[in-house]
């Protein structure tokens, strides 16, 4: 989690083999215990990055139906992604 925004563009280009330039795409990367989340988005004037964390609790943890380096899903399981602190599992 100590990657700024050209690190974590870089992930996206080199890792994913996506364009971090996209104005329709979001990445996003949670830290290893599911406290911390930063959300990479690029609009028309630059990068944006969120960054959300939990002193007690933890974010929703994807559950993926099978292992691919990108995974589509809409703006309310960002949402509920982003705003709940519980510690379940959420299947993608």
């Amino acid at each position: 989690m100590r990657k700024g925004r050209e690190g974590l563009a870089g992930v996206v280009r080199e890792v994913m083999g996506r364009n971090p330039r996209c104005y329709d795409e979001a990445f996003i990367f949670y830290s290893k215990d599911y406290k911390k989340v930063k959300v990479l988005h690029y609009d028309l004037n630059g990068y944006v990055m969120y960054e959300k964390w939990f002193d007690n609790g933890r974010f929703l943890q994807p559950e993926f139906g099978r292992m691919l380096s990108c995974h589509e899903i809409s703006r309310e399981t960002l949402i509920l992604l982003l705003s709940t602190a519980i510690q379940t599992k959420i299947a993608i």
